[in-house]
């Protein structure tokens, strides 16, 4: 299977994939196995880092960074975002590992449509973290590389087919069938793989470019 080029623009993160047939804005309230994937807790996660309210938004903060193995991608966005005007370089790191894992989500399901969810998340990037990446080019790839290296350390402990919500699919199926969410689990470390080294590509040549 070949991997689409992962552009890493800091403006319209993941504009190759949303060429992709267009889909739910998502995530959707699937059907059949869809409605075993609980983005719920997900939401009020987001919505509470998203906050305004330093009385809510720093709790928020410590929850998720006590163990952040347990948490969706989109969570891990929002992450960055509520980092990035206290402490940008953490910010950085951990939407790249957001978005690595939100892409090598998005490779595992079938539903090529689902990987507008990618999409969707990188244009709800704060405007502090995407000039945090601006005009830190000099840390970036290191970063990213962290961000990989993190990523391949620690386990993945949350419902990986969350991004599966995103897609035509999953708002249209009956849901019998859970065989048609991922692709055969033989295929996974091949596809990762291939996120990985597209990712730092993207990131160095983003890195490398005239201001």
């Amino acid at each position: 299977m070949r991997l689409p080029t992962l552009c890493l623009s800091l403006f319209l993160p993941a504009a190759v994939l949303a060429q992709q047939t267009p889909a739910p804005q998502g995530p959707v309230q699937g059907r059949g196995v869809y409605a075993t994937i609980d983005m719920g807790p997900t939401q009020d996660l987001v919505r509470r880092l998203s906050s305004k309210a330093g009385g809510e938004r720093r709790p928020a903060i410590r929850e998720v960074l006590k163990d952040p193995s347990r948490y969706m991608p989109p969570v891990l966005y929002a992450l960055g975002n509520a980092l990035a005007d206290d402490d940008p370089d953490d910010a950085v790191f951990w939407y790249h590992v957001g978005r690595v894992r939100a892409v090598y989500d998005s490779f595992r399901v079938k539903d090529i449509t689902a990987r507008h969810g990618v999409t969707l998340l990188g244009q709800g990037l704060s405007v502090p973290l995407r000039s945090a990446q601006f005009y830190q080019r000099g840390n970036l790839v290191a970063l990213a590389q962290k961000a990989i290296d993190w990523d391949s350390k620690n386990p993945r402990n949350y419902d990986q087919r969350w991004i599966a919500l995103y897609g035509k699919v999953a708002a249209t199926s009956a849901g019998t069938n859970a065989d048609e969410i991922q692709v055969p689990e033989s295929e996974w470390p091949g596809l990762l793989q291939k996120v990985y080294e597209a990712h730092l590509k993207s990131v160095r040549e983003f890195a490398e470019h005239k201001k």
